[in-house]
């Protein structure tokens, strides 16, 4: 069983308009409410590859509350932390055919160190039984950056993978100590965490071996529509992302790994991992919903990919 983790759960609220001009009036075409995060999507896609799978995080007040009824209408299997106080935040995903979504993502509620440890209890006791655990997405106001990779590597076990998707302090808190934690970053992030350019396959490779050094399982770079970069102590490959006509990449991460970790969590090598982690990645490049992929769809993306081994320079 795979269980996703979302530390700060947002519920989505996506607009369709036909252009977005800043400083206008507009009138949305379309509009849809989810509930959303990174660890949701995950989830979806995990459901799709016909994975069995769990999502929890936390939730707050009556914006919580119509979250879980939402994901419960979705038929998402579930197990949430209610907080103490506050209101779950609200993301605005604003769709238009002149560019990709435009995103406007609130904080979130303040968690205070007692709830953080009651999710903390909370998270341990459902990943009992699982074999493999995502945790994805941006840490609540209050909370140290380390916090959610030291909960992270407090899970980490021989026949368990970790995987840790997240961004800003909490990312750089999770590459100085990544012990034993399977790390998924894009170039971008790790380049400015690491303080170098990985403008090349070598340079990337090299980037992975410095965050295996200190402790991690895994990493794999995400390249965006370059596809990924995958760091193992026994070597390093790179799958290239089939041409597709993009409809917005928003969630196309949090896809990629869910293939990702489905895969490995199957015994699949991690060359196949990674192919079906930029198939999945890519698909729903394809759709205007993150996390709605269609299974068909990764299955042909899939078929297109090839995955080459980086051998080390001379």
């Amino acid at each position: 069983m795979l269980l996703t983790i979302t530390p700060n759960p947002p519920l989505d609220r996506t607009l369709y308009v036909p252009q977005l001009t800043v400083g206008k009036v507009h009138r949305a075409r379309q509009v849809h409410q989810a509930a959303g995060g990174k660890g949701l999507n995950v989830m979806r896609v995990a459901q799709v590859l016909g994975c069995q799978a769990l999502t929890s995080g936390p939730l707050a007040g009556r914006a919580g509350q119509i979250y879980a009824d939402l994901a419960k209408a979705e038929g998402i299997e579930d197990n949430w932390y209610w907080l103490s106080r506050g209101e779950t935040r609200t993301c605005l995903l604003i769709n238009h055919q002149t560019s990709d979504a435009t995103v406007i993502n609130e904080p979130g509620p303040p968690i205070s160190a007692a709830d953080w440890q009651g999710f903390a209890t909370h998270v341990q006791k459902l990943a009992e039984p699982v074999r493999a655990l995502t945790f994805a997405g941006s840490l609540a106001p209050g909370l140290k950056a380390g916090a959610l990779a030291a909960l992270a590597r407090s899970l980490v076990r021989p026949d368990r993978a970790v995987y840790l998707d997240t961004s800003g302090p909490p990312l750089a808190a999770a590459l100085a100590r990544p012990d034993g934690l399977a790390i998924k970053v894009n170039r971008i992030e790790l380049g400015a965490a690491l303080g170098r350019e990985l403008d090349d396959a070598v340079r990337l490779v090299e980037a992975g071996r410095i965050l295996l050094a200190r402790g991690a399982a895994l990493v794999v770079i995400t390249l965006g529509a370059g596809g990924a970069v995958a760091v193992t102590p026994a070597g390093s490959w790179r799958v290239t992302a089939p041409p597709v006509e993009v409809v917005s990449t928003v969630g196309s991460g949090d896809s990629f790994l869910a293939g990702l970790a489905v895969a490995r969590l199957r015994g699949n090598s991690i060359d196949r991992a990674l192919r079906q982690a930029v198939a999945c990645g890519t698909a729903n490049a394809l759709t205007r919903l993150p996390g709605h992929v269609d299974f068909a769809m990764v299955e042909r993306l899939l078929r297109e990919t090839a995955a080459t081994r980086i051998e080390p320079p001379d």
